[in-house]
């Protein structure tokens, strides 16, 4: 399923599973200094390229046992040369790995400019299921904006990307989401509307004239819809998948 395996790749690549070399001296003094009971999992940090002065660090606490894991999340922003922490936002809970299982975190810094003052930055986690018959693959993002000392989270586990389908002996179907997220041109609660621009495609798996395993697209569907900030979050729409 080339789709399926490209999606796969991609979201591998967006979700790196270790730090940047350059901010990765941070995680184990934060980790020794707030979190000293705990081992953190998938950790992630990104220099902020919109102020390289701030460092943006993710780091995930699993708890639970081998069939559900829950996610503690204590998403920080941290000084870049001292590593004292300037905001952060701890959320128990955050996320729950099961028969879809947590495979990576990483750090969006796409120009996500919400006024004059605010810029928000994302953190993207990727699921996976665990099927050879029924491939299964999710994307979410979180978007967070510094005030004052607290990081608070105004979008929660958006769904970008999706990827599925049933396939066996090259026979199936399989069915992809693929939206980005862009600012709008109005704004509402002073905060940028953001723009979901979501791209469907459906079709079937077959074996061509040439005895090849190939995909052929049967349908492909584009649509948007707008999140407006009502003063503390972007509520997000019924699901549309």
């Amino acid at each position: 399923m080339k789709n399926i395996k490209k999606l796969l790749l991609l979201i591998t690549l967006c979700l790196p599973m270790v730090s940047s070399a350059d901010c990765e001296k941070w995680i184990d003094q934060l980790l020794e200094k707030y979190h000293s009971s705990r081992e953190s999992d998938m950790p992630v940090c990104k220099i902020w390229p919109a102020d390289e002065s701030k460092t943006i660090v993710v780091l995930p606490f699993p708890r639970g046992s081998d069939d559900s894991i829950f996610y503690d999340l204590d998403v920080l922003l941290i000084d870049t040369q001292s590593g004292e922490v300037i905001a952060h936002n701890w959320e128990p809970d955050a996320f729950v790995s099961d028969a879809i299982q947590l495979v990576g975190f990483g750090i969006d810094t796409a120009r996500y400019q919400l006024n004059n003052e605010s810029r928000a930055f994302g953190v993207r986690v990727g699921f996976r299921g665990s099927s050879s018959v029924y491939p299964f693959y999710e994307q979410q993002i979180n978007l967070y904006v510094q005030q004052n000392e607290k990081l608070n989270r105004i979008v929660n586990q958006l769904v970008l990307k999706t990827s599925g389908g049933e396939m066996y002996n090259c026979k199936g179907e399989f069915h992809n989401n693929d939206a980005v997220l862009l600012l709008g041109n109005s704004s509402t609660n002073n905060f940028k509307d953001l723009i979901v621009s979501d791209k469907e495609q459906k079709g079937i798996i077959k074996v061509n004239s040439e005895g090849e395993c190939v995909e052929e697209i049967t349908e492909s569907t584009k649509r948007e819809y707008i999140l407006y900030y009502n003063g503390v979050e972007y509520p997000l729409p019924e699901p549309i998948y």
